[in-house]
């Protein structure tokens, strides 16, 4: 302990020391007049020279040929001081000079202090702060905790920090300057539904010293549900009086994911950007809008994946985006989707979705082409997707041109799927209508429907499915009856025209669609030539 003391005693004697000798050195050089100084000399020696009448010194400019001269005499190889003494004591002095820090004892409260700022967010240090002078001067921190005092929210945890330190003014403790925070080996989880309390660490800066975070994790939470992880993570913050840029660099789902953000203050209004890449799945979105007053938000956004890409205009207010415009177009569809989506305190939409055109043949043989569990995941909707959806077109493109346009009305609640309204235009040979209901259970996927089949044109609708006789057919058709989803079966429960059907007719109509129609699960669904096979035998069994 005496030990310990004595060597304290004799660095801080002589950092003293040294500072006192250069402040000395320093205030004395303020002092001379380097200009008047020479001036005197120079008269004094020309009065002297005079009296004993030999040359004009400032002629002969005797002390600037004395100095040059010197000075091109000096051979710094031959002169052991200039050549090996002179570059040691440089170099000892300036190891000694980002040495002497490491016996410093540093305040933990002020370093917190340092790294945390602003109030919105608090500082803990857990472990030991240490000096390191390699590869530059910086403060080592162990055992990092940062929480969002709003919510008191923990924001992240790391394991080593390190400050780089200016190489100024080292040899004074209160006067270090963080030139930059490097924050390694990090893990971070963020609760999406508290989106708001990290927001407000943009709206009041943690700090104006660069941040980088090396090596981390960040996993995304809704509440105390688990969603997804972004690991390998590498972000660098940096945040400014009027801007501020955040850039995030990770693995998420396998994909190599790149996340810009940045903030820019201007004319008392905020300018916002963020974009995102995937490169492996080739997604990419970009958003960028301007805070307006009373929390109004106004802006464009573009979506990519692929051949697909939706790009429009919006507005934000109260938890609450408003589609004002947009274009949507791949290369099953091209038209317009506008409408709300409401982000808090619940996840909803009524979106219109206006196409101009669909390639029902483009999609349907999409839709064949997944794996078989895919075709039956396809209408298993998430139990969180809640909303309305009105979907129309103007133009249906399909290899027979039954369908020639359709619109409906759609809603989505708690992964049930309720059709409330789907009117199809069959051109000249009528109209039909369908409304149901899939049911999205654990065990089961049903869809119970009912439809109603308007016949205009007769003569015309008998000959488009190869009927050619003079048989009258009824005006209208009403089928109800049941989709099961899971194992690729049709249950008939009624079919009517003038009147009911019997019991023994149903069934047969039911056993020749599901051999026909179904006997390879989708694939015959949409089979044409099929259907007009499968017309004709429950014709001839109602006959």
């Amino acid at each position: 302990m005496k030990y310990l003391n004595i060597k304290r005693y004799k660095f801080s004697t002589i950092i003293r020391s040294l500072r006192n000798l250069a402040d000395d050195i320093l205030d004395f050089l303020k002092f001379i007049n380097f200009k008047k100084a020479y001036k005197y000399l120079e008269d004094k020696i020309y009065n002297l020279t005079k009296k004993l009448k030999y040359l004009d010194i400032r002629k002969l400019n005797v002390v600037k040929y004395n100095i040059l001269s010197s000075v091109k005499k000096i051979k710094i190889q031959s002169n052991k001081f200039l050549f090996y003494h002179l570059p040691i004591s440089i170099i000892f002095f300036a190891f000694l000079y980002i040495l002497i820090p490491t016996f410093y004892n540093y305040d933990k409260s002020a370093i917190e202090k340092t790294i945390c700022s602003s109030s919105k967010v608090k500082c803990a240090i857990k472990g030991k702060i240490s000096y390191n002078l390699f590869p530059t001067p910086r403060l080592k921190i162990k055992d990092l905790k940062i929480n969002i005092t709003s919510g008191n929210l923990n924001l992240l945890t790391a394991n080593d920090t390190s400050l780089k330190l200016s190489i100024k003014n080292l040899l004074a403790k209160e006067k270090h300057k963080v030139k930059k925070i490097i924050v390694n080996d990090f893990e971070s989880n963020i609760n999406l539904k508290k989106l708001k309390n990290y927001n407000s660490i943009f709206e009041k800066k943690i700090s104006l010293i660069p941040i980088v975070f090396i090596k981390g994790k960040i996993a995304l939470y809704d509440n105390k549900n688990y969603l997804a992880t972004i690991t390998n993570a590498n972000l660098i913050v940096k945040l400014l009086k009027d801007y501020s840029e955040v850039n995030l660099k990770g693995k998420f789902l396998n994909d190599n994911v790149n996340i810009n953000f940045s903030n820019e203050i201007e004319d008392n209004k905020s300018i916002t950007e963020i974009e995102l890449k995937m490169k492996e799945t080739n997604f990419y979105t970009k958003v960028s809008f301007l805070d307006l007053k009373k929390n109004i938000k106004n802006g464009r956004f573009l979506i990519k994946k692929d051949n697909n890409k939706i790009s429009g205009i919006f507005d934000y207010k109260d938890n609450e985006i408003t589609i004002l415009k947009s274009n949507i177009r791949n290369r099953f569809i091209d038209g317009k989707l506008t409408g709300n989506l409401i982000l808090l305190p619940y996840f909803d939409f009524n979106l219109d979705l206006n196409l101009n055109s669909i390639n029902f043949t483009k999609v349907y043989n999409y839709f064949l082409s997944l794996e078989k569990k895919a075709q039956k995941d396809f209408f298993r909707i998430n139990k969180k997707i809640n909303g309305k959806l009105n979907f129309t077109t103007e133009k249906v493109y399909s290899k027979h041109n039954l369908v020639k346009s359709f619109e409906s009305r759609i809603k989505f609640y708690n992964g049930n799927t309720k059709i409330e309204q789907f009117l199809i235009n069959l051109g000249k040979l009528g109209a039909a209508d369908l409304l149901g209901k899939i049911d999205n259970n654990e065990d089961s996927l049903n869809f119970k429907f009912e439809s109603n089949i308007f016949v205009d044109n007769k003569k015309k609708f008998l000959s488009k499915f190869g009927i050619y006789n003079k048989e009258k057919i009824s005006s209208n058709l009403f089928v109800e009856g049941n989709f099961d989803l899971e194992n690729i079966r049709t249950s008939f429960y009624e079919i009517s025209d003038q009147e009911k059907f019997n019991t023994e007719d149903i069934n047969f109509i039911e056993t020749e669609f599901n051999d026909l129609m179904l006997e390879n699960d989708f694939d015959d669904l949409f089979n044409f030539q099929k259907f007009k096979v499968f017309l004709k035998s429950a014709r001839d069994e109602k006959n």
